[in-house]
Formats: structure tokens, sequence, C-alpha cells
């Protein structure tokens, strides 16, 4: 099961690792010590080699060694230089919202921390690679880099590490006899160890001493290559080791290459998966085929969206899939609770050759896209309900696909219509993931690709004039919305012009002109249409805080009310906490500090949900005032370390604006005075040590205080893996109580339990929480 992202900042992006790591254990040694000495290490050699594998063991032994972390960047499906650098900014998880160039935007973010980078599938885009990299490592003096690529990079003062094959037995007949005599397993040789590991848990024959030779003949046919052996182990579920033996001479006997030059160890590779493709069936195949138009993950709905037809029946594929999972074709991993599955590179590269071949190759691209359309639109037509943090995770999940599928609209051409309703539709992800400068980028790009006056193109100005008023670039922001106003009346469309009057209003409370806020937010809310429907939420967020600001009390209860209405018509959420800030603000003005502690603690509940850092330390900043303003000045010193750290991490602007700056630098002042600087360093250290989920909880008020992160990744290893906490939460899930309820009892977030209970069944190996409660009653307090 995989770790939730984002809940130690160390570990965000490194993927899991889905079957044993077998040998290397001199490689590491060796790649770590190229990294102590070099900024920029590059693994390189053929595909299946074990490059992904190997950086993913040495970036792991060596997160405590950075202490901003280590970042793992997929980019196995970035094909040009503008989706190199949104994908970079996405995986760091940057809030920026500056609209700079993406490559000062990365370089701004990583110039003051110690981290280890890791850029995996390099010869994707080994230019921009290359580009990307000679700025960060210029830029950014304490940041490394690992890369692996089939090629070079060609970067100022890069360390080439060329990954070997695992090793095999000699190339001797006499010697295999002997070696089969002499030893009952494959202690010295790991492609050995790694066919026997893979053999047995797929269920193949155990193999006894006289396989050994074989085996030892196999994998030197396979030159060593683990995704080849990994494979050929699969097959033992059909033949023994000697019929592999001879199956694999004979293939590589007639296997024809139209490159002479061609490295045997491509052949050997080659060979290997034409054996697993053969091998699997008609409709295995075809699936194996048609999910190669995938950009890394899916599920199981996309898989039956896009790959079914005549030939492939959708209630099929649940089969065809759970097929290629047991032969090491799909790989599967969790995230809340949803499964999830992908091609290895080299796997998803032969199957879009396979898929050429046939002729239906621009068929599926086609089919791709309008499965990724239709989801980008669902979730814009329902986002304001109660599914909003399932639409949340689902788009988060498939957003490489999404950007797969815009990249295909707006490089084809007559597609340029389709690139304008996904942008007509991403405005809330983009909001929501904090990605405004790439939400700007398919923005300018779509509109320039297509002026007919349609809706769609009505509703992408809207969103462009959005994302400009968050970026301060005001001008921009003012000319795409007039442009949204225009074409929705020559549309005679009431909702769209709403929708271009409610952007009016966020340009206003941009400005810090509250007053026109309010007057543009009231507007807009005088369309029936847009006041009868979901969407006024935000404007009502907007009301809100433009009367906090103003010091109207009475309208921010009012509009208040007014949000709690819809949330509870409707079930949206994630404006709501934007609008509790507002409230906490006024009661924060008022002197009631108490009251506005507890909305924030509301407010960043649902942000801890959304996994919004934007708004958490919005929520933090207020709530440190209203804590110094109550008189506890010593937590306030620490929820402003832990403000710092989280603005930091995520590449925040410290302030959203200059309120928000006069505020927390006027409580600063007062917490530095009532503590002596002593204290109040050691305070703000104290909260700049938290991880996220451990900022949230001492936010909340959870009655155990959180051990500093810095602290917790020193504490040497016992019998019991499990944190005090999560032994704690391992307790009460053996009580039989759902994440909701422990999330009450502790006085933490959903989202912080789930979490939790996700660490405690990686930690144990379990997969169940039926495991656990069995677990817990043996290991529990007495």
């Amino acid at each position: 099961m995989a770790t939730p992202v984002g809940t130690r900042w160390g570990d965000v992006g490194l993927p899991v690792e889905l079957t044993s790591f077998v040998g290397r254990q001199q490689e590491i040694g060796a790649v770590k010590a190229a990294l102590s000495e070099a900024r920029v290490v590059t693994l390189t050699g053929v595909g299946g080699v074990g490059k992904t594998r190997l950086a993913m063991r040495v970036a792991t032994g060596l997160r405590r060694a950075f202490s901003d972390g280590v970042r793992f960047l997929d980019l196995s499906s970035v094909s040009d230089r503008s989706a190199l650098g949104s994908a970079v900014v996405e995986t760091l998880e940057i809030h920026d919202q500056s609209g700079r160039d993406e490559t000062e935007i990365i370089t701004e973010f990583l110039r003051e921390r110690q981290m280890l980078l890791v850029f995996d599938n390099c010869e994707q885009v080994v230019e921009e690679c290359a580009t990307l990299i000679n700025a960060v490592i210029r830029q950014a003096p304490q940041v490394r880099v690992l890369a692996t690529s089939r090629e070079r990079l060609w970067v100022t003062g890069e360390h080439v590490w060329r990954v070997p094959p695992l090793s095999v037995p000699a190339s001797d007949p006499e010697s295999d006899e002997e070696f089969a005599r002499s030893s009952p397993g494959p202690p010295h040789y790991p492609a050995l160890v790694l066919f026997a590991e893979r053999a047995a848990a797929v269920g193949g024959a155990a193999l006894i001493r006289d396989d050994w030779p074989d085996v030892a003949r196999l994998c030197r046919r396979l030159d060593g290559l683990p995704l080849a052996i990994e494979l050929a182990a699969v097959q033992t579920r059909l033949f023994t080791p000697g019929q592999l033996v001879r199956g694999f001479e004979e293939r590589l006997g007639s296997l024809g290459t139209p490159d002479r030059t061609a490295p045997a160890r491509h052949r050997s590779l080659e060979a290997a998966i034409d054996w697993s493709y053969e091998l699997c069936s008609p409709q295995e195949q075809l699936l194996w085929a048609r999910a190669s138009v995938f950009a890394g993950w899916f599920d199981l709905d996309a898989a039956e969206g896009v790959c079914s037809g005549e030939d492939l029946l959708p209630e099929a594929v649940m089969a065809l899939v759970a097929g290629l999972l047991d032969k090491s074709v799909l790989v599967q991993e969790e995230h809340h609770g949803q499964a999830q599955y992908r091609l290895l590179e080299t796997l998803a590269h032969y199957g879009r050759t396979r898929l050429r071949d046939t002729g239906q190759e621009a068929e599926l691209v086609r089919r791709h896209r309008d499965w990724y359309l239709q989801l980008a639109e669902d979730m814009a037509a329902q986002w304001y309900g109660p599914d909003q943090l399932s639409w949340s995770r689902r788009l988060r999940r498939g957003y490489r696909n999404v950007r797969a599928a815009m990249e295909y609209c707006l490089s084809t051409p007559g597609e340029e219509h389709a690139g304008l309703r996904f942008t007509a539709a991403l405005l809330q992800y983009w909001h929501g993931s904090g990605q405004m400068t790439e939400g700007r980028a398919w923005l300018e790009r779509a509109l320039a690709a297509n002026r007919e006056p349609t809706p769609a193109r009505a509703t992408s100005l809207r969103n462009l004039a959005s994302i400009c008023a968050q970026q301060q670039d005001l001008a921009a922001a003012e000319a795409a919305r007039e442009e949204s106003l225009a074409l929705a009346g020559r549309l005679h469309d009431p909702l769209l012009n709403a929708r271009a009057l409610a952007v009016g209003a966020e340009l206003a409370l941009c400005r810090g002109d509250f007053v026109a806020t309010i007057a543009h937010a009231r507007e807009a809310l005088s369309c029936p249409e847009y006041a009868g429907g979901p969407e006024r939420a935000a404007s009502l967020t907007i009301l809100t805080v433009a009367h906090a600001m103003l010091g109207n009390y009475a309208e921010v209860v009012s509009a208040f009310e007014q949000a709690q209405r819809c949330t509870i018509e409707f079930g949206e959420r994630f404006n709501l906490s934007w609008t509790l800030i507002g409230r906490a603000v006024a009661e924060y003005s008022a002197g009631e500090n108490v009251s506005a502690i507890t909305y924030l603690r509301e407010a960043m509940r649902i942000a801890h949900e959304f996994n919004n850092p934007l708004c958490l330390s919005t929520a933090l900043g207020v709530m440190l005032c209203s804590t110094a303003a109550d008189g506890d000045v010593a937590r306030a010193a620490v929820l402003l370390g832990a403000r710092r750290r989280i603005c930091r991490v995520f590449g925040i602007s410290d302030f959203v604006n200059d309120n928000e700056s006069a505020l927390v630098d006027s409580a600063t002042s007062q917490i530095s005075q009532g503590l002596g600087e002593a204290l109040f360093k050691a305070g703000v250290a104290r909260g700049f040590a938290f991880d996220l989920d451990n900022a949230v909880d001492y936010a909340l008020g959870a009655e155990e205080e959180p051990a500093p992160a810095a602290a917790a990744s020193t504490t040497p290893a016992e019998p019991n893996p499990l944190t005090a906490r999560e032994q704690q939460v391992a307790e009460l899930v053996a009580q039989g109580m759902s994440n909701k309820q422990i999330a009450a009892k502790l006085v933490i977030s959903p989202r912080t339990v789930e979490g939790h209970v996700d660490h405690v069944l990686t930690k144990l190996g379990f997969t169940s929480r039926a495991h656990v409660a069995a677990w817990a009653s043996r290991h529990g307090k007495s």
C-alpha cells in the first residue's frame, strides 16, 4: 500500500517498491559515494537493467542525509519542455501564483533547500532535462540530482554511472553441473536469487537442486537483465527451467532486428517480452497494447472505458487486468482505497508498438482523450457537491493522463475545440492543487488555438481572468474578464455573464478594494441562475472575507450563514474552508479569539482533507494571531514556526496580501516581546520541526503533543515498528472504530487518521484492518 503523499516532508514522491530488491549492495554503495562527490549522478544502461529500482533504493537510503528530503520525478509520460516544467512543479508541490517562468519558479523554490531530486526516465526529454538540471545546480547549491537515462545528459559536472546487469555464474557447462552438486541454492548470484523469488511469488513450481544449472543458463541467456528475468520467472507456472532455456535459445536464434549493431542485451530483453506477450491470451494481448495509451497510472474504470469495444467487452476487462498483473505485465498500487495500474515504461513502449502495428493507435488515442475530457467535465459539473473531495483526489491521480489528452488536442489539427473544453473544466483543479502557472499556460494555448465564440471559450476566458487575478497580473485578468463578459452577452447566456461578474469580485479583492469586491459579488448573485445554484458558494466566500476586512461583523455573519446553507444544500466544502477563515477574521477583529480558533480548526480539517497547503498556511496565520491575542504567546510561537515550515515546504508566498502580512507581523512582534528572544526562537524552531500531519494535529489541539519530525527521524528502531500515535490508532482500530470516530476521539482530522492507518498497514505488512486488530490485541497496552 502506498504511503499518502505529504505526510512527511522528506517522503514526497517516493514510489512504493512492488517486488523484492535483490543484490546491488555494492552498486548502492558506489552510487552513494558518487553522489557525495558529484552534484549530478546519471545512472545509464539499457531498458530493463534496473536503473529506476537502483535509484529508488539509493534515494530511500539517503532520505535522512537531506534536511528537505527526497523528491522522485517520474518523467516516463513527459514529452516536451513545457510538460517537464509542469511535472516538476507538480511533484515538488510548489504553490506559486506569480505567473513567472516555471524554471525560475523551480530554481527559486530550491535555492535555499538541501534536497535530493531523482529524475527518472530522462531519455524522454534529455535536452530539456539537461537545461533544467543545469539551472538547478547553478542556483541551488545544496541540491543534488540522481538521474536515470539510457544516455548521458551532458550536464556540467555530471558523473555517469553505468548500471551493470545482475551477476550470473560463469558460462561453463561443467561449472554448472558442479554448482548444482555443491549448492542447494544460489546464494552468491543475485540473478538466480531474483529468478527464484519471483517464481515463488507467482506460485511457480518449487525449484530443486537439479534445476539450478538450467536457471543459471537461462539467466545468462537473458544477460542478467532484471526485467527479463522477472518476466521469465513468471512462466515457471507453465514451464520447467529446462523448457524455458530451450525456448529462449530457440527464440534468440531466430530473433531478427533491423539494427545489426544492436547490443545483445536489447535482443535478450526483446525476446523475453515477446515470449511474455505470446503467452498472454489474445484478449490480454489486446488490453496490453491498448493500455499503452495511458500516461502512467490508470484505474479500472478508465481501462474499461478506453480499452473496451466490440472485440473486448467492458465486463471482461477486470479479469484481463488480473491476468496481466499475474504475468507481471501490469503493476498495481493503492491510493485512498482505490487501486491503480500501470505498464512499466519498457512494456508500455512494446505495447504501443504492437498497437501501432494493428493500425488502431489513432483510434485509441482519441478514446483516451474522450475519456479524460468526460472525466474533467464531470468533475466541473459535480464539483459543488458531496463528492467534491473524491473528485479532487480522482483528478489528482489521473492528471498525467489529462495533461497528455490536452497535449493531443492542442497539437492535432481539428482537435483544438476539445482543448478549450478541457481548459473550461479544470479551473477548480488548478486552484485546488495550486498549479496556477500550468493552468494559465494551458488556457493561453487553448484560447490562441481556437477563437470560435463558444461557451467553452467564454468559460476559459473567465478561468484565465481568475488565475491572472490570483497571480496579481491584474491588467491581463481584466482584459480576459472583459472579453468573457462580451462573449457571454453575445451568446445571451446569463449564467456565463454571472460567472464573469464573480471574477470581478476576485479582481477587486486582490486589489484590496473591498467595497468594489462586495458590489461585484452582489451583482453576480443578482442572477437567479447563479444565486440559485451551488456556484454561489464562491461569491459568498468572497463576501465573507471582504466584509471581514472592512469590519462589517453583521454582514460577515449573514454571508457566512448563507454559505453554510449552501453547504447543507449541495455538500460543497472546499470554499467553506475559506469562508470559515473569513468568519474567523471577523471574530478575531471583534476580540472573540476562542471563537475564531474554533472556526479556524474546522477550516484546517477541511483544507487538510483537500491537501490545500495555501488554505492551511492562511488559517495558521490567523490562528497564531488569535492565540497570541488570547494570551498564549508560547503556543502562538509554535504555530508561527509551523506556518513558516508549510510555506517553505510548499513554496507558498509568506502572505496572500498586505492585510494578512500586517496581521501576522503585528502578532509576531507581540509574541517575541512576550516571550523574549530565546524562548521565541525556541518555540518557532519547535513548530518548524513538525511535519505536516503533526503541525495540523497541534493546531487542532491534540491532547498528545507530537514529537518534532527531526527527533522522530533519529529514534532507533525497536521491535514494535509503530510510533506512539500509530500504536494508539491501531488500538482504536482494534476496538472497531471508523476513521471518523478515531479522528473525533483523538481531536485530529480524518485525513490524518487515514494516513496513520496506511502507515500501520505498510509497516506491519498487512492488507486489512482485521489484521491490524489482531496484531493490536497482542501488542496493545496491558
